[in-house]
């Protein structure tokens, strides 16, 4: 992890983080509708994956020519199948992938407080924020939670998973109780979307200084 990553008092880092089917990518488009600027973990992911990024090399060191394609990239569900069926694999990509995604998510974030207008706030938005130790980047935590029912049934709405599926894949995340234990604040998603946008709204306001959008 990049040292003293928030040092310098300039535009505040609020790390972004939930468990799936918990409504965190709609909270996150909320905040750069506010003036938040957005660095998206997964981008920052595909990005040291390229021909050109820091981790290309090592990944194919590490896990083989197989996990190319046709072209000599990454093919990343190639990649996924692989790690995923084997955790000491996924250990080992996440030591050659996170370091370098924490160096480019600082490097990002040093690039916009130097700007000459920053924007109020910059957001990293990660799924495994504490568990990549990607908090160390941020002034500030938020979380957003949601029931389990709530998000199995998400889950099943907007990907098709069946019960069982969707309950697997929140249960092999973190769990609200330990992500709400690291976090700042905390965002309930079990109601409407005009009540979590007004929540997204009056926490901004808070945070940053700034009114809520009209």
């Amino acid at each position: 992890m990049p040292p003293n990553a928030t040092e310098g008092h300039g535009t505040p880092v609020i790390g972004l983080t939930g468990g799936i089917g918990a409504g965190k990518t709609t909270v996150s488009r909320r905040l750069a509708e506010l003036g938040a600027h957005v660095i998206d973990a997964d981008s920052v992911g595909h990005q040291v994956l390229a021909p050109d990024g820091e981790a290309y090399e090592d990944i194919v060191r590490r896990f083989g020519k197989e996990v190319l394609d046709g072209d000599g990239a990454i093919d990343r569900q190639s990649l996924g199948t692989l790690v995923f069926a084997e955790p000491r694999r996924l250990k080992a990509l996440n030591r050659i992938m996170q370091p370098h995604m924490a160096s480019r998510m600082a490097a990002e974030i040093a690039a916009v407080r130097a700007r000459p207008e920053p924007p109020p706030a910059i957001v990293v938005d990660a799924a495994i924020l504490f568990e990549a130790g990607w908090d160390q980047l941020c002034d500030r935590v938020w979380t957003v939670s949601a029931s389990t029912q709530f998000a199995m049934s998400r889950l099943a709405a907007r990907d098709g998973m069946s019960q069982d599926q969707a309950r697997a894949r929140i249960d092999a995340q973190w769990s609200n109780a330990a992500r709400e234990g690291g976090a700042d604040r905390v965002i309930r998603n079990d109601g409407t979307l005009e009540a979590l946008l007004a929540e997204i709204d009056r926490m901004w306001g808070e945070e940053v200084g700034a009114p809520p959008a009209e």
